[in-house]
């Protein structure tokens, strides 16, 4: 009974790291996912979750449930001006997706999850209105870092 005692917190911690470093590891798997699904969306400027809300919101709502209140979804352009509608095929897009998870409520104790993807722009669906309005950034619901 004594080695139980002795041994029983140690194997609890082990026990309670292994849940919390497969909760961090899905939730990094997700926000990759999310990143490189809005990503490719993005590149063929097509949101096929609803005609009410944009790309960055259906993707939030397409994530993990937990998600949905506090993720970030940023889409930029890197090296381009979105507001200049220079905005062509074969420019990149980049998507980032941030989510903040506290590991120990009580504490507070917590990191910020990111993941991200990178692509080409294949199609523009209305030339006289670049990638507008399904990515645009300045509709992002939360600022990306």
């Amino acid at each position: 009974m004594t080695e139980f005692a002795l041994i029983l917190p140690v194997f609890m911690l082990i026990v309670v790291g292994m849940l919390v470093f497969g909760r961090l590891l899905f939730y990094w798997i997700e926000t990759n996912h999310v990143a490189s699904e809005t990503a490719r969306w993005a590149v063929v400027d097509r949101n096929p979750y609803g005609p009410g809300q944009t790309l960055q919101q259906s993707a939030r709502s397409r994530a993990t449930n937990e998600f949905e209140d506090t993720a970030a979804v940023c889409i930029d352009y890197p090296g381009k001006d979105w507001d200049a509608g220079n905005i062509e095929p074969g420019d990149p897009v980049r998507v980032r997706v941030q989510v903040p998870v506290s590991f120990v409520k009580f504490f507070g104790w917590g990191v910020t999850i990111k993941g991200s993807a990178t692509m080409r722009i294949e199609r523009i669906a209305d030339i006289t209105a670049p990638v507008q309005p399904l990515a645009n950034p300045h509709q992002n619901i939360r600022t990306c870092s």
